[in-house]
């Protein structure tokens, strides 16, 4: 680190010398990668968690490395990459700004009505051909969570109403979504309430961050009634429209 990350490249040998960038949370004796997916896993995590707000400039300094000849990425965390193309091709996925089809739902259920709103949501998604990804924000890994962020294009919160706002981890993970920045182009908020609430209003002032497009939230007061199934279908439909448009481009 001087000044922040500095790249190193060593010539006689075709070593480059990387620091964080292109690193993967992963302690192991292996000096070079054995178990490509082990790796994947823990260098998507690393990016998920730390690299990705820094898009724009990891694009540029992608672009730096290609005129070298590298045989070795050596980076200062994980092991060592011995096929340079296999970190560099996920990190230009990753760091990209064209999602997947993919949705994201972390969620909490205190009373099980915002869980079955989930349910509804993720089932008719996926018969939609729709990839989903739903948390359970009380037993989750918010690494998991983070890792999920990197392709999706979509994210749907679900929560609970609590003193008038989201639930508290709620917000916790919806801080995180704003911090690490993802490439989200829609989100919408869905959830219960029992007296009122300000659950949406409050979370939206919670992700300032995101570049992305408001879908019509859906909050409901106590269970879901028959009605309320249906705006939840009509959002995955919404859902379904705007990615078909968007991987059309």
């Amino acid at each position: 680190h001087w000044p922040e990350t500095m790249l190193s490249y060593l010539q006689e040998d075709k070593i480059m010398f990387t620091c964080d960038f292109l690193g993967s949370h992963l302690a192991t004796s292996d000096l070079y990668v054995t178990d490509k997916a082990r790796v994947y896993e823990s260098a998507k995590r690393y990016y998920a968690e730390i690299m990705m707000p820094f898009r724009v400039t990891i694009r540029k300094n992608l672009e730096k490395i290609q005129e070298y000849k590298i045989d070795v990425i050596a980076p200062s965390h994980g092991p060592a990459y011995d096929e340079p193309s296999f970190i560099i091709d996920a990190y230009k996925d990753w760091a990209s700004e064209r999602p997947k089809n993919n949705v994201v739902i972390p969620y909490i259920s205190m009373h099980n009505s915002t869980r079955l709103m989930v349910e509804r949501l993720v089932n008719a998604l996926v018969v939609k051909g729709v990839n989903v990804e739903q948390f359970d924000l009380t037993v989750t890994d918010i690494g998991k969570v983070a890792i999920s962020l990197v392709d999706a294009a979509t994210i749907v919160i679900g929560t609970p109403t609590v003193h008038v706002g989201p639930h508290p981890i709620v917000a916790y993970a919806t801080f995180l979504v704003n911090a690490l920045r993802p490439k989200l182009k829609y989100a919408s908020v869905i959830g219960s309430y029992g007296w009122a609430g300000k659950a949406v209003e409050q979370i939206a002032a919670l992700i300032p961050n995101l570049k992305a497009e408001v879908l019509s939230p859906i909050m409901i007061k106590g269970m879901p009634r028959e009605a309320d199934f249906k705006a939840i279908d009509g959002l995955a439909d919404t859902i379904v429209q705007k990615h078909a448009a968007l991987l059309k481009t």
